[in-house]
């Protein structure tokens, strides 16, 4: 554990729930823009490092209070700049604090008092506004020419003494210090400003090919169309089936927000509201818009209004085929319409997630396996994955490093290899001798998929569960909490993150959040129902562990270690002893020993598994 003084900025949105409500996709777009072209740039510039994004704000740490308080002043200075020509409904507006204090560095991330003064001296800033706690302003007095004003001593939550605030007037004297920040191009974003011009010729190149196609009537390859290899797809406006065009707004609304909330889904590559809506109100082809706009996959719909009633219906397309591969209708009553669209929403978003999932298997398991890209082995080690069995997690490993050698920078195959090597220590599901260089591989690949999308939803999930492993639930669980944030349509991270709670003891709490993952994803994979079965054991709801495990198509190896105990608990001992036994005989080396290095800190729950696992005859000792 590191320790340090550091000079510590916490900036967020004024607002944002409201600025999210109102226009969620122009807010997230805007606040993308200004971390890009403004506040990367100044922090740089400024020698200070972007610790951590938390969607409506950020953390970023100096070695210099001075430094510190130039990038907030550049910072405001421009983002004010930016505002001129926003609408003022429109615009973006932040608050700053800044501490200098002691540290806690702990990999990438800093914790500690010093932290927590910055975050609430930034709650108690002005829009607009700047905080300095007394320790920044010793720092700055003499060395900046600002007009800074005592506020006094003010109390702040979780913090035992009062602080004093300073608030730096934003007048003339501080516009004097801004400086015009321009970031030199690296080696690192000259191969990347490359690698978007290949990227732009591929799509140009396809754009070419499908002019060609429009004239000869041979079927597209759309498999080349994104350059990124994900699957491509396009949401068109919604039609309004009521005659009324006043409802316009509902049925665009819920085309934008499936846009937004699919955006969230890192293995698409979603086209743009603009791009799409430019066929509203047209009578196009769905080969017609696959063409124009590169894209595999479209998805079409309606929104009708019948008396208290909402009607909702959307179809996915396979743009290569015509064919449908999935359509639904969603009847709801008008009673909250913005609760409604919200869960319909969700609902279409997460089920498109699903069967578009689906769709590239089916796909991929017809393509040469000598002739696969990087999206495709990692799609490949994604399925090798879901198998749950150690033969399959290391062939998922295997295909998640090819896919790494193929593309250094492609973040999902780094996730996919960090779950490798979190089951390979969990499971022992690796052929790496030691688990603990497993879990060392699994925290290395996960922190690589951050640093390469900082907004990967599912890099943040797979370094939770990681975390989980390694003990520090308290950790885990705000990880888990981020990664939820970031993309809150994911019934996957949602279901993923009960164990911090199961191992904490807060079991009726993971069986509430397993069953939530579940009506968000009434078509989830089995291991859903795994996951409720195991917590449903821990809130000593038996029976119901039991029907939600019967549930499963099959009972796959490690299963069995969840099923026996509860068949135990319901009195059905010889039963559970047979599966008991028919686990040990294929993990031979498991043992008590194994099992109290699960990461519980409930003493009751570790205790209780571990006394049915003896009464089902696991030895104390293996060897």
């Amino acid at each position: 554990m590191e320790r340090r003084l550091t000079a510590i900025v916490a900036a967020d949105v004024v607002g944002y729930s409201r600025l999210i409500r109102e226009d969620e996709t122009g807010t997230l777009e805007s606040i993308k823009a200004h971390r890009e072209d403004l506040i990367e740039p100044i922090v740089s510039a400024r020698k200070g490092r972007i610790v951590k994004l938390m969607g409506d704000g950020l953390l970023i740490e100096f070695a210099s209070a001075v430094e510190a308080v130039q990038c907030a002043i550049e910072f405001q200075h421009f983002i004010g700049l930016k505002n001129k020509d926003v609408l003022e409904k429109n615009q973006i507006h932040y608050r700053i604090g800044i501490n200098v204090g002691d540290i806690v560095v702990e990999d990438d991330d800093i914790y500690g008092d010093g932290v927590n003064v910055a975050s609430r001296l930034e709650g108690l800033a002005v829009p607009d506004g700047i905080f300095l706690t007394t320790s920044v302003f010793d720092q700055v007095k003499d060395k900046l020419d600002l007009n800074i004003e005592d506020l006094g001593l003010r109390e702040v939550k979780n913090i035992a003494e009062p602080i004093r605030v300073f608030s730096l007037l934003l007048d003339d004297k501080a516009t004097a210090l801004v400086t015009t920040i321009t970031r030199p191009v690296e080696p690192a974003r000259r191969s990347l400003l490359v690698a978007v011009v290949v990227a732009a010729a591929v799509v140009i190149g396809g754009m070419v090919f499908w002019q060609t196609w429009n004239t000869s009537n041979q079927s597209p390859d759309l498999s080349t169309v994104s350059p990124t290899g994900k699957p491509s797809i396009a949401v068109l406006a919604f039609d309004n089936l009521n005659s009324d065009p006043e409802h316009d707004y509902l049925s665009d609304s819920f085309s934008e927000n499936i846009i937004t909330a699919l955006s969230r889904f890192v293995d698409f590559f979603v086209i743009s509201r603009n791009s799409t809506f430019t066929y509203k109100d047209q009578p196009v082809k769905v080969q017609q818009v696959a063409e124009e706009l590169g894209v595999r996959y479209v998805v079409e719909g309606s929104v009708q209004i019948l008396g208290d009633k909402l009607r909702v219906t959307a179809q996915l397309i396979d743009a290569t085929n015509g064919k449908y591969l999935w359509a639904e209708n969603y009847d709801r009553s008008l009673e909250d319409i913005f609760a409604v669209q919200d869960e319909v929403t969700r609902t279409i978003a997460l089920t498109l997630n699903e069967n578009i999932d689906l769709a590239e298997y089916d796909r991929l398991e017809h393509q040469p396996t000598d002739n696969l890209n990087a999206y495709e082995l990692f799609k490949r080690a994604q399925e090798q994955a879901f198998t749950f069995t150690k033969e399959g997690n290391i062939i998922a490993m295997e295909l998640s490093e090819k896919a790494i050698e193929l593309d250094p920078n492609f973040a999902s195959a780094y996730i996919e290899l960090a779950w490798a090597h979190n089951f390979g220590y969990r499971w022992g599901w690796t052929e790496i001798t030691s688990r603990e260089e497993s879990l060392a591989l699994a925290f290395e690949m996960a922190r690589k998929a951050i640093k390469l999308e900082p907004f990967n939803f599912k890099a943040h999930q797979v370094l939770a569960s990681v975390t989980v492993q390694s003990g520090d639930l308290e950790k885990a669980a705000s990880l888990y909490e981020k990664a939820i944030s970031l993309n809150p349509n994911s019934a996957q991270v949602l279901a993923d993150s009960i164990d911090p709670l199961i191992y904490s003891g807060k079991a009726a709490e993971a069986v509430d959040r397993m069953k939530a993952a579940i009506r968000l994803n009434p078509h989830h994979p089995d291991w859903y129902l795994w996951n409720l079965g195991w917590a449903q054991y821990f809130a000593e709801d038996y029976e119901g562990a039991l029907a939600s495990i019967e549930k499963m198509n099959g009972v796959p190896d490690r299963l069995r270690r969840t099923l026996a105990p509860i068949l135990l608990q319901l009195g059905r001992d010889d039963e559970a002893r047979i599966m008991m036994g028919e686990f040990l005989t294929d993990n031979p080396d498991y043992d008590i020993e194994e099992a109290k290095t699960a990461p519980f800190t409930d003493k009751e729950f570790h205790n209780r598994w571990l006394d049915d696992l003896r009464a089902l005859g696991v030895p104390e000792n293996a060897s």
